[in-house]
């Protein structure tokens, strides 16, 4: 078993700013329509997008790649369940990269002007 980790931190205001900019362009390039769907429903918007953008930069440094090598960032998919709990669905070359996922977990916090996200996967060998 291989233990793959990742984490982010981001500051809201960077999000926000861009949303201001580019609205609904900008939720159409990162997030997936689900995503979009679900932070639409908020009112702590840019927390929300910018919880969704730091989870997805940190499933690419547990998978030690970055946005690189064709991963896309709409590859990931960061959803959550009724009680609030992040979880991962991967696409595309994010899914293949990644391989024989045992299993998966996303956590979203904030703090005043920052989210900070972690990522791990354990991966069959």
């Amino acid at each position: 078993m291989e233990i793959l980790q990742g984490i982010d931190l981001l500051k809201v205001e960077r999000i926000k700013k861009i949303y201001l900019n580019y609205e609904n362009k900008f939720l159409k390039k990162i997030l997936t329509d689900s995503e979009i769907k679900q932070i639409k429903k908020n009112q702590k918007i840019y927390y929300k997008i910018a919880g969704k953008f730091s989870a997805k930069e940190a499933v690419v440094k547990a998978m030690g790649t970055g946005f690189s090598d064709g991963i896309k960032i709409k590859d990931i998919e960061i959803i959550n369940l009724k009680n609030g709990k992040p979880t991962v669905n991967l696409y595309g070359k994010a899914k293949k990269r990644l391989g024989n996922i045992e299993s998966s977990s996303i956590s979203i916090s904030n703090d005043g002007d920052f989210v900070v996200s972690i990522a791990t996967f354990l991966k069959k060998k």
